[in-house]
């Protein structure tokens, strides 16, 4: 049996946003793929990952693999070696950012004198979906995302959009999931992340 989503659709079952999808120009049509709907991009975006359908995945981001602080069952803590996980293809970012700026308002004129002290954490929300596919199942997905979740530690992140920002550490904050009616192939999720300093980790050597 094949695998179809409409992933407009459950975007806004799930989230009330319709998302753009793209692709770069020269991707190749193909019978069971119906990209009517999606926007094609110039030549010089990346495309050096691809889907298990074999379509370029744009702007991907990763987790990267480190030692990480965690809380046992009991409140301990204990550092546990995560490897490096990328979020699944159908996952959108948001950032922004706010400035610390004290305001004196100005006696016998309109306006105020700003003094901006400090820029604050950039706050990025996450919305993304994890979906059956010939790779593995949406459960699957999300019991790998979950993991993630439970980290008790400031996160390394890799990704262009994360380099335009300057950003390669986050703490993950607000979480939620939900079930999209209909099955348990579709798995909503969303959560916030605020960015970090870097700093030095534990580092585990990879077997």
């Amino acid at each position: 049996m094949g695998i179809s989503y409409n992933i407009r659709d459950l975007f806004l079952d799930a989230f009330g946003v319709a998302p753009v999808f793209t692709i770069p120009n020269d991707t190749p049509s193909s019978p069971e793929l119906n990209y009517s709907d999606i926007v094609r991009l110039p030549e010089y975006y990346d495309r050096s990952m691809t889907s298990w359908m074999g379509t370029p995945i744009l702007l991907p981001v990763k987790f990267q693999q480190d030692g990480y602080n965690r809380y046992t069952a009991l409140g301990k803590m204990e550092i546990v070696r995560m490897p490096d996980y990328y979020l699944p293809a159908t996952t959108m970012f948001s950032f922004r950012r706010g400035k610390i700026i004290e305001r004196t308002n100005l006696l016998g004129n309109n306006g105020s004198v700003k003094e901006i002290f400090s820029f604050d954490d950039w706050v990025i929300d996450v919305k993304g979906l994890c979906l059956n596919d010939q790779e593995s199942s949406a459960a699957e997905k999300f019991k790998e995302l979950k993991k993630w979740e439970v980290l008790a530690d400031s996160i390394r992140i890799s990704g262009e959009a994360f380099n335009w920002i300057e950003v390669d550490s986050v703490t993950i904050a607000d979480w939620s999931h939900n079930l999209i009616q209909g099955g348990d192939g579709n798995i909503a999720f969303q959560f916030q992340m605020y960015s970090d300093e870097s700093k030095d980790q534990v580092q585990w050597p990879m077997q």
